[in-house]
């Protein structure tokens, strides 16, 4: 269960995977952490910071106004799509789907979400479950999109495991498709998991969108900085672009969203080098 859907966070996460389902779809959707199928979206201080918002004003904008995942909230209004959700009716029959997710509520909403299609739900550990899957399945790797979104990215659930960072760095590096999303609370943590993957990935290609957050957006108790970022491995230079795209497009519908004597006042979007 995700308890932070359709806030700012998941904006910046389910923007560009929509539209990089649209732009390269794969043949195979793997994810570790997926969550429920879908989530009512009722309002909340932050969703209305976050999708509300988004779906508010994102039709008048030249660079989102058509983008996948404005299409995907107003197709069903009212209900939030969680990204397995986003993935599977984006891809339908053309795809096979393997979601992981631990907690059984979620794993039996995606069971019900996938029906009809070609989809195993995966119980137990994501990031093992993903490790083995690419080990045996004999699939070309560019053919695969992985979905990496971590709610500790650092967590080793056995001695023998991988972390998610580490997993999304050996997919990375082996040439898989890759979507890694990645959260932070300091300024001086901007772009992190980029710098990670980037380490255990010397032969893959990067891009990383990054976009800094006044905290009490997310998170109304608080002050200062808060921010996240996919980071993309093996992407299309369409995708890229598109990503870029939508990127500075959230930037711009948030620009009357400020928080007056916070640093910083206003979520700002950058490309992560």
């Amino acid at each position: 269960m995700n308890h932070h859907f359709a806030e700012l966070g998941d904006v910046w996460k389910h923007l560009p995977l929509a539209e990089v389902l649209r732009v390269n779809p794969p043949r195979l959707y793997w994810e570790t952490h997926a969550g429920s199928a879908s989530y009512l979206l009722t309002e909340s201080p932050s969703r209305l910071h976050g999708a509300l918002r988004f779906l508010a004003l994102a039709p008048d904008d030249p660079a989102l106004e058509g983008c996948a995942y404005l299409k995907a909230l107003m197709d069903v209004p009212g209900l939030y799509p969680g990204s397995a959700t986003l993935a599977m009716r984006a891809l339908g029959t053309s795809a096979t789907y393997v979601l992981c997710d631990v907690d059984p509520e979620s794993a039996a909403t995606l069971r019900a979400a996938g029906a009809g299609l070609d989809v195993r739900v995966v119980d137990t550990d994501g990031v093992s479950a993903i490790e083995r899957e690419a080990h045996l399945a004999r699939v070309n790797a560019r053919d695969v999109l992985v979905h990496v979104d971590p709610f500790d990215p650092f967590e080793r659930v056995t001695p023998d495991s991988k972390t998610p960072v580490e997993l999304a760095g050996w997919l990375a590096d082996a040439g898989y498709r890759l979507m890694y999303w990645y959260g932070y609370d300091s300024v001086e943590r901007r772009g992190w998991a980029r710098d990670v993957i980037a380490r255990l990935a010397p032969h893959a290609e990067l891009w990383c969108g990054d976009a800094l957050i006044p905290a009490s957006l997310v998170y109304p108790e608080r002050s200062g900085a808060w921010g996240c970022g996919v980071v993309l491995a093996n992407a299309t230079a369409e995708e890229v672009r598109a990503c870029e795209r939508l990127g500075r497009g959230l930037e711009r519908v948030s620009e009357t969203d400020v928080v007056e004597g916070n640093d910083p006042s206003r979520l700002s979007f950058a490309v992560m080098a």
